[in-house]
């Protein structure tokens, strides 16, 4: 009687387990890496200031100017929205090591409050009031 040599087989189930698990793991430390985009910002060949212009400032660390003043971002709104009632022109300056996600969000909060002509500040221009 001859016996039946059993050929060795490989058992992938663990291998695929664990590829899951590294992909599964890149997937989820992916998605929570904060993303920043590099722009060096253009400098100013833009139309002259208008009179008066009330500036608001985002500074680096996030927090919110209003001519000069640090306000939080429920009053910097409720002061836009003022702003405009008195139709006085509004100005957007920002650090250079903002996020623009931050400017972003602001930008969409004051559309929201129904302010949607805001001037945008370069560098390189005259100094701002």
């Amino acid at each position: 009687m001859s016996r039946r040599r059993s050929s060795p087989e490989v058992d992938l189930t663990p291998l695929i387990d664990v590829l899951f698990m590294l992909i599964l793991f890149f997937v989820l430390t992916a998605a929570f890496v904060q993303g920043r985009l590099d722009v060096d910002l253009p400098s100013g060949q833009g139309e002259p200031l208008p009179a008066h212009p009330l500036v608001i400032t985002v500074l680096a660390d996030g927090s919110f100017l209003w001519a000069g003043e640090n306000v939080g971002r429920d009053d910097l709104l409720a002061r836009a929205r003022e702003a405009k009632e008195a139709k006085r022109p509004l100005l957007l300056a920002g650090d250079r090591e903002v996020p623009y996600g931050l400017v972003a969000s602001l930008l969409d909060g004051l559309r929201r409050e129904g302010i949607d002509e805001i001037g945008l500040a370069l560098g390189g221009g005259e100094p701002l009031p």
